[in-house]
């Protein structure tokens, strides 16, 4: 089974639209927090996989599908975890789930790319990031 990683929020006011609901956009930055805490429960972070690998972890697409409108107060989490590994890129699959909710809020598929921390090029995902999430 695929590591699942959880990242555990709370809707506050400014991240809430003119008809009182969570903003579009503020997804976006749920899921990138995902994907940070992904990182982080086991013990990397985007500056040490540049340290450790020579690497770099780039967003280069995000897909969203909204569910189900969220509002002020209301408890969440993402939950991550690695769909696919690909040659040098990764797929992802991120869920905005209501704390104590069978339903899903959003839902994405989210690709990164591995790139050369010197050249910004395309390169192989570390064997060791497969072990670790796949």
């Amino acid at each position: 089974m695929a590591f699942i990683s959880r990242y555990a929020l709370e809707v506050r006011s400014y991240e809430l639209d003119v008809y009182n609901h969570v903003n579009n956009a503020v997804y976006v930055q749920w899921l990138e927090h995902g994907r940070s805490a992904l990182l982080q429960d086991k013990g990397l972070s985007y500056t040490s996989i540049i340290e450790r690998w020579g690497v770099r972890f780039m967003t280069v697409r995000t897909e969203i599908d909204y569910r189900r409108a969220l509002g002020l107060g209301d408890r969440a989490e993402v939950l991550t975890q690695v769909e696919r590994v690909g040659n040098s890129s990764v797929r992802l699959d991120q869920r905005v789930v209501p704390v104590g909710s069978d339903s899903v809020a959003a839902e994405a598929k989210v690709v990164i790319v591995f790139t050369d921390a010197a050249t910004g090029r395309p390169t192989p995902v570390p064997a060791e990031f497969t072990r670790l999430f796949a």
